[in-house]
């Protein structure tokens, strides 16, 4: 009953090397296997003997690479109702057949009817497939149930939630006037198990406008399948097209024009990928060309390192006059903001240090990098000559810059204030850390602050610590409602001059007796949580758009030495520590950076350095 299986590859993987924030994204979690499992390749197979496979037209397709495809087959004669089911759900996990013809033979005409798969695909695990023990001789109906452990689902738009509980569906069969057993009543939706996610998609980070005009872009994850017949490049143009998922929709735009689909994509000479879309393409303003290059390579980011892109219309010049670009030509537009090449930043001796190449810092030129004013909780801004922010006098964060004879200015006024935290606007953000139901969050720009609206799910806890994202599309806060820390996450929407968070989800659930203590961006789509439980204390990486921790990008600690704050980069941490587990002092606090590749710390500063500091995050 099950559909055979076919190895099938596309040509060659145009991509030399990829890019290392799609390295980055390969380990997200355990069901990513999907990466190893990409592209989309042509194949035909046999209607007996062994599948074999054949390429097709490779010019339509080489950036793809190996992938297991399942070939759906039809109900057989005389099958019990529990193969039915069986052949059903394999049925499902067919990407060949995008209506979904073959397993709609394994229902009835009415079930066939009722039956929406778009509505959302639901993912378990373990799952077995049984019926009753009994006769089925004489019966006229069956019932078969699916059991097995919940994932995740993925919405229409390809968003990734992750859920728990047990999968417990029935399916209702009925023996038709040809004696044969077909489904009459099934589950909504697509049940698909962590197995065929893993053969059958693929997480794709596509890239958006933000909603305020500024030259960057939004990261937005989604899982999308990987179909036959169609390349990856293609999967990710056309799903780019379709627009952003629901989590961040308001918050950012496309700046393709309403209408524009893709025709086709192919490589020429060797080295250009040629994007051909459709007449719609060419209505797009001039001042939002860049913005649309922008995204295009940036969601291609990986598979067109090192070649150039070319956007045609209808097989012609992009108005007479072509367009052609690569990806480091909009390196400014990077949805991490920063790159792995951040300058990093330490407190020491009640001065910001500036950390050198070698190790060890210098003092920055300006207030900050004096002793004349005692300050804490510092942060960088984004800008070529930077600004500091930090928690002054108890009474509210204070702005000063790296030049020398600058002062400290308050921008935003409060005796209990988080640490504050910049972004790419050039704004600074802190939150009240108030009694629940009288938090309020502020944002304040060139030293005019104004109040964020937030919804009761953020108003009704005891905000410690408030983080927005490098992009500044999402922020991350660690906060108590009473049944101990947890970490949430919520979008930013701007409208002129008001803004509001919203779309709040938690990230990390509060466990027994374990406190979050500390959280830093790294990039774009991760979150690094510093929490402490009866079990020492734990450094993970959480993949904030699919709300799971990246299993694979665990961080060893040691257990003598307690960390006490963190800073993150793309592929970089850094971790502030009191050697001594004593009361701060000289010389007690070190400040570490840690090797994913080598999985160890090295000192970086030592002699009472402390909180580390990245630019923004």
């Amino acid at each position: 009953m099950s559909p055979r299986r076919s190895t099938g590859t596309g040509g060659a993987h145009l991509a030399r090397e990829p890019a290392g924030r799609e390295c980055r994204r390969a380990a997200v979690t355990a069901v990513a296997f999907a990466l190893l499992a990409s592209g989309a390749g042509c194949t035909t197979v046999p209607t007996s003997g062994s599948p074999r496979v054949v390429a097709e037209d490779r010019a339509r397709d080489t950036l793809s690479q190996q992938y297991v495809r399942m070939i759906a087959e039809p109900p057989r004669k005389d099958a019990s109702p529990e193969d039915i089911v069986k052949g059903f759900q394999a049925a499902t996990a067919s990407f060949d057949d995008s209506r979904l013809t073959m397993a709609k033979r394994y229902l009835t005409d009415d079930a066939s009817r009722k039956w929406n798969p778009a509505k959302q695909t639901r993912i378990y695990e373990e799952g077995k497939i049984s019926s009753p023990i009994r006769s089925l001789k004489d019966a006229k109906e069956a019932t078969v149930t699916l059991k097995g452990t919940a994932v995740a689902t993925i919405g229409p738009g390809g968003g990734y939630t992750p859920a728990t509980g047990a999968v417990d569906e029935t399916f209702r069969l009925v023996k038709e006037d040809d004696g044969q057993w077909r489904i009459a009543q099934l589950p909504e939706g697509r049940l698909l198990s962590s197995a065929d996610l893993q053969r059958a998609y693929r997480p794709v980070d596509l890239c958006f406008a933000p909603a305020t005009p500024v030259n960057g872009l939004v990261v937005d994850r989604v899982w999308v399948p990987i179909i036959p017949g169609r390349g990856l490049p293609e999967t990710r143009v056309r799903r780019l097209l379709a627009g952003p998922t629901q989590s961040i929709q308001g918050a950012v735009v496309s700046a393709f024009p309403s209408g524009t689909e893709l025709n086709r994509i192919t490589v020429e000479g060797g080295d250009t990928l040629v994007v051909d879309f459709t007449s719609a393409v060419e209505s797009v303003s001039d001042d939002q060309i860049d913005m649309m290059k922008a995204q295009l390579v940036w969601s291609l980011r990986d598979l067109v390192t090192g070649f150039t892109v070319e956007i045609r219309v209808n097989g012609e010049l992009f108005r007479g006059m072509g367009l052609r670009f690569k990806l480091s030509d909009y390196a400014q537009f990077d949805p991490d903001v920063v790159t792995p090449q951040a300058q990093a930043y330490f407190m020491q001796d009640g001065r910001l240090h500036r950390v050198k190449d070698k190790g060890g810092g210098d003092p920055l030129p300006g207030a900050a990098g004096e002793r004349d004013v005692e300050f804490r909780a510092p942060a960088v801004s984004g800008d070529y000559q930077p600004r500091i922010a930090a928690l002054v006098n108890d009474d509210g964060v204070y702005v000063t810059g790296t030049t020398p004879g600058g002062k400290w200015q308050r921008w935003i006024a409060g005796k209990d204030l988080t640490g504050p935290s910049w972004d790419r606007y050039g704004s600074v953000w802190a939150a009240e850390i108030s009694e629940p139901g009288k938090t309020r969050v502020w944002q304040a720009t060139q030293g005019e602050a104004r109040r964020v609206s937030i919804p009761p799910e953020l108003a009704n806890g005891r905000l410690s610590a408030l983080r927005v994202s490098r992009d500044g599309a999402r922020v991350a806060v660690i906060m108590d409602e009473g049944l101990g820390t947890t970490v949430k996450i919520g979008t930013v929407f701007r409208v002129g001059r008001q803004i509001r968070i919203g779309n709040v989800r938690t990230l990390v659930e509060a466990q027994d007796r374990q406190e979050i203590k500390a959280i830093a961006w790294q990039d774009a789509a991760d979150l690094l949580v510093l929490s402490k439980g009866k079990g020492g204390q734990e450094l993970a990486t959480w993949s904030v758009m699919e709300g799971i921790p990246v299993a694979a990008r665990a961080i060893k600690l040691d257990a003598q030495t307690e960390l006490d704050s963190i800073a993150g980069a793309p592929d970089h941490v850094l971790a502030g520590t009191d050697t001594d587990k004593g009361e701060p002092g000289p010389g007690h606090g070190e400040v570490r950076t840690y090797s994913g590749d080598k999985r160890e710390w090295t000192m970086l500063a030592k002699d009472g350095a402390t909180n580390p500091v990245y630019p923004l995050g």
